[in-house]
């Protein structure tokens, strides 16, 4: 579980650093499918490594 978490946090690090590079700001929206993109992962992640 803590993998899935860490997976996670480090999936929407990444992508609100790379929406903010590629539109020179932070934006609401960007932030938030980041969030909602990581959640998908994080639980993806846990799904496979239950299963696995």
């Amino acid at each position: 579980m803590i993998g899935a978490l860490i997976f996670a946090v480090t999936m929407f690090i990444g992508w609100t650093i790379f929406d903010y590079i590629k539109h020179k700001k932070l934006v609401k929206e960007n932030v938030v499918s980041g969030l909602a993109a990581s959640m998908v992962a994080g639980v993806a992640w846990y799904v496979l490594f239950v299963i696995f």
